[in-house]
């Protein structure tokens, strides 16, 4: 893959091979196991009971995932600078609450339940974000991107080469799989998202 990058005052090509597919697919996996622990935990440490928080059989809360993978789609070349913090915060303040924001519309008006609801909230944004959640995803992202990401790139790059592609393609089609078995026993017990909604 070809980026285009200012240098100098020059266009110029250069070589990028820091991103790959393989890499996105393990760490979409990762942060989504993480953050169904995340979950989990909170709920824990609120109601004192144990609460499988993802809508999949698996261990996975998907939306850490897809979180996770902007992040790493927006900023996988960035330079760990100090320099670069601001950039990062700013960034990852818009497409996070973007994000927020475009998740909470999808539940409420695709699958008709309302996961969360900031109305009345100091600066809501169309009730499902605000902007101190904006900036405290600013926060997050920054950190994210430059103590997370590099940690997990480390841990990824001890898989065996010889199976690293064969492994990311075995977790693609198991995830993939218990996404279409998760779908299908949604449709028929739709309560199942109502106890996310209030464990």
């Amino acid at each position: 893959m070809k980026k285009i990058v200012i240098n100098k005052d020059k266009l110029q090509l250069i070589d990028d091979k820091k991103r790959s597919l393989t890499e996105l697919v393990y760490i979409f996996v990762i942060c989504a196991m993480i953050g169904w622990c995340v979950e989990v935990g909170f709920v824990y440490l609120n109601v004192g009971k144990f609460t499988d928080r993802g809508m999949m059989y698996g261990p996975f809360c998907s939306i850490y995932g897809f979180g996770a993978s902007i992040l790493y789609l927006l900023f996988y070349n960035l330079k760990p600078s100090k320099a670069n913090i601001p950039y990062a915060f700013i960034v990852s303040s818009v497409f996070m609450g973007a994000f927020e924001l475009i998740c909470g519309l999808g539940f409420k008006y695709i699958l008709n339940i309302e996961m969360w609801n900031y109305h009345g909230r100091f600066l809501a944004i169309l009730d499902y974000t605000t902007v101190p959640i904006l900036i405290g995803w600013g926060i997050l992202g920054t950190m994210y991107i430059f103590l997370l990401q590099p940690f997990l790139q480390k841990i990824i790059s001890f898989i065996p080469k010889f199976i690293v592609k064969r492994l990311a393609l075995t977790i693609v089609i198991a995830y993939f799989l218990d996404f279409a078995f998760s779908a299908f026993n949604i449709h028929v017990n739709p309560e199942i998202l109502q106890k996310l909604v209030d464990p």
